[in-house]
C-alpha cells in the first residue's frame, strides 16, 4: 500500500511539473562534459540541437533528433560529383552511419546552421524551414574546411515531439569576401558513400 502512495505521489509530482520527468536531460561525459540538449516541443529547437550535437561531435544526440522516415537529397553539384551514389537511398540508418563516421574522423566542428534565416512556415504537425548554414571542420591538424549552404529542413510531430524528416543541400553557399562558392556538406555524404560507408 505504501508503494502505491508513492508512485501516484511520484506521478502526481510529474504532472505537477509539466511532464519534466520526459523532458530530455542534460548529456554527461567522461571528464565531466555536459551537453544541454533542448526539448523537442518546437522544429526550431530540433535544429537547435542538430547545431549542439555537431559541435559537440555527439552522434547519439544527432540521432535522437532525426526522423524514422528522414531522407536527404542533396544540391545538383553534389549529384553530379557523385553520380554513382544512390541518392534516393539515403534515408535514416544511412545519415546515421555517415555522422557517426564522420565525427570519428574529425577533430572538431564548428556549425551555425542559422547563419542567415531565409523562410519559415511552420502549421500544424509540419515545418519549413529554410536557412543558410555554415559549418568548418578541423582534421589531420590542417586548416579548417568550410562547408555552405542554402538548405530547406522539414519537421514533423511525432507524437509529442518534433523531428526532421528531410535535409535537402539547394545549393552551395558564397562567402562574402572574395565570393568563394564553398561544397555543401552533402560533399562529405558523397565522399562518405564512395569509399564503402553505409
Amino acid at each position: 500500500m505504501r508503494l502505491r502512495a508513492t508512485a501516484l505521489a511520484i506521478l502526481a509530482g510529474a504532472l505537477l511539473c509539466g511532464g519534466c520527468l520526459f523532458e530530455p536531460r542534460d548529456v554527461e561525459f567522461p571528464g565531466g562534459v555536459v551537453i544541454n540538449y533542448l526539448a523537442q516541443d518546437r522544429p526550431e529547437n530540433v535544429r537547435e540541437n542538430i547545431q549542439i550535437a555537431l559541435n559537440n561531435t555527439d552522434a547519439a544526440g544527432y540521432d535522437r533528433q532525426i526522423a524514422e522516415d528522414f531522407v536527404y537529397e542533396p544540391d545538383g553539384d553534389t549529384e553530379s560529383a557523385y553520380p554513382g551514389v544512390d541518392w534516393t537511398a539515403w534515408d535514416r540508418a544511412q545519415e546515421i552511419a555517415f555522422i557517426t563516421d564522420f565525427f570519428n574522423t574529425v577533430e572538431g566542428v564548428e556549425a551555425d546552421l542559422r547563419f542567415d534565416e531565409l523562410k519559415t512556415d511552420w502549421s500544424g504537425s509540419q515545418a519549413e524551414l529554410q536557412y543558410v548554414y555554415r559549418i568548418g571542420v578541423s582534421e589531420g591538424g590542417a586548416s579548417v574546411v568550410y562547408y555552405m549552404a542554402t538548405v530547406t529542413l522539414e519537421f514533423r510531430l511525432d507524437g509529442t515531439f518534433w523531428v526532421l524528416t528531410r535535409w535537402y543541400d539547394e545549393a552551395g553557399g558564397s562567402e562574402e569576401e572574395g565570393g568563394l562558392v564553398l561544397n555543401t556538406l552533402g560533399q562529405r555524404r558523397g565522399l562518405f558513400a564512395t569509399s564503402g560507408g553505409g
